[in-house]
């Protein structure tokens, strides 16, 4: 009898070692598919929520995952589901704190204030958090001056200024995106996934070899995660939109719901312009876009405006208060919209200058070197 208790004792010993083991490795890979992001936001955010969204490079179509509640105190916890690296915007009231890049078994922590963000748990992360504080900088280089400006004319009504301005934008803006490239360039971080990143701000006619070496890069060190074919189809899909391709085809559908083919401008040449109700660059360039128009309608040139917005109401608005006459559509999905995917657009103003045929001859043209282009095409 005293060895058959032994041998059930020990049974159910063996049982509860076998349970607790099962157990533990339950945990652990429920673990090893999740990453916790902890954190404390300055005082304005108390009380409030804040949304973890996940950043698609490829098409824009960001996804909200999670929204969690601020305490009293500031603090704030995000377990995030996943199988494999992952970026993140972390947002309070539609205004974006930080972006993360979280791995499966992460714990990462962010002391956010006013001024400063620091991170431990995610060295990925912190090349994001020196990347953005780098960006910033090189913002207020080159652009700053020429949105303060931008600015200052439209509220005066100066034409000539809001056109110079305008000119001097672009300028700006291309300084901006080569400084940053050469940020990017540096080993550190042009090894890390954390580079993806950049993709929102590249030039494609101008950052061709970081683009193609980023590729490279990814595809030996990271080739199974979906962060490399996000940069692949997005470096593929700027081939679509080279000077000299075909414009891609699209169809959408105007203010009154009517569905407008790209293909039926053909015959003219179309400034296909991205653009928002939203977007203080893109209403700045509105009144020299009108006089061109009204210049050339009648000797082969028009405009087909695809707008960013989200919202119908503001983007009607926008078309009456600017005087948009011409072809206008919308899809009401952002960045994250076909047409927008289609073109590779992440910032606006951005356009495209087609030929009679559909042909891209040019990007980007505004102000006196739109006007410039027009007179030499209209000759």
């Amino acid at each position: 009898m005293t060895n058959y208790l032994s041998q059930k004792t020990k049974n159910n010993s063996m049982a509860k070692l076998g349970i607790l083991i099962v157990s533990l490795l339950l945990s652990m890979y429920t673990s090893a598919q999740q990453a916790t992001v902890t954190g404390v936001v300055p005082q304005e955010f108390f009380g409030k929520s804040i949304k973890l969204t996940l950043i698609n490079y490829e098409t824009r179509n960001d996804k909200v995952v999670q929204e969690a509640n601020i305490s009293q105190h500031g603090k704030f916890t995000l377990i995030i589901k996943l199988k494999e690296p992952e970026i993140y915007d972390l947002s309070v009231d539609n205004s974006s704190l930080v972006q993360v890049l979280a791995k499966p078994g992460d714990k990462i922590h962010l002391n956010i204030t006013k001024d400063n963000i620091q991170v431990s748990g995610s060295k990925e992360t912190q090349y994001l958090i020196d990347y953005e504080a780098n960006r910033k900088k090189v913002f207020n280089k080159y652009l700053k001056r020429t949105y303060d400006s931008s600015e200052v004319a439209v509220k005066s009504g100066d034409k000539e200024k809001i056109e110079y301005w305008n000119v001097e934008h672009e300028k700006a803006s291309e300084n901006y995106k080569a400084e940053l490239a050469q940020w990017v360039q540096q080993p550190f971080f042009i090894n890390s996934l954390a580079a993806v990143h950049h993709s929102i701000r590249w030039n494609p006619e101008t950052d061709t070899a970081l683009m193609n070496q980023m590729v490279s890069i990814y595809q030996q060190k990271y080739p199974r995660y979906d962060l490399t074919r996000q940069l692949v189809n997005k470096v593929n899909a700027t081939k679509r939109i080279a000077l000299g391709a075909i414009a891609p085809g699209f169809i959408s559908a105007d203010t009154a719901g009517n569905k407008i083919d790209l293909k039926s401008y053909r015959g003219k040449y179309t400034l296909v312009e991205f653009w928002a109700s939203w977007c203080a660059p893109c209403r700045e360039e509105s009144p020299t876009l009108v006089r061109l128009y009204n210049e050339y309608k009648d000797k082969g040139f028009t405009i087909f405006s695809v707008s960013i917005d989200k919202n119908t109401t503001s983007w009607k608005n926008a078309i009456h208060q600017d005087g948009y006459t011409w072809g206008n559509v919308c899809d009401l999905n952002g960045y994250g919209g076909p047409t927008a995917a289609l073109y590779t657009v992440t910032a606006i103003p951005n356009s495209f200058l087609l030929d009679k045929n559909g042909r891209i001859i040019a990007k980007n043209l505004r102000g006196k070197n739109l006007e410039s282009k027009l007179a030499e095409l209209m000759k």
